[in-house]
């Protein structure tokens, strides 16, 4: 199982399933119906911005 962000191609809402990757294929918008789009994002490097000493509550940069 995977946790697999999505797009509507239709009406924009952005969604995640959690989910085999062998079933995308079937996946629709929970919103309108419309076709969807996989969004792919960047992995995250475990590295904080300079100046975050990783205490999320001070550093918009590791959400």
């Amino acid at each position: 199982m995977a946790l697999i962000d999505f797009e509507c191609r239709k009406c924009g809402k952005k969604f995640f399933e959690i989910m085999s990757p062998h079933d995308v294929g079937r996946i629709k918008c929970p919103e309108c119906g419309g076709e969807v789009k996989r969004v792919y994002k960047e992995n995250y490097s475990g590295k904080h911005p300079d100046g975050c000493g990783g205490d999320c509550g001070s550093c918009s940069g590791c959400h």
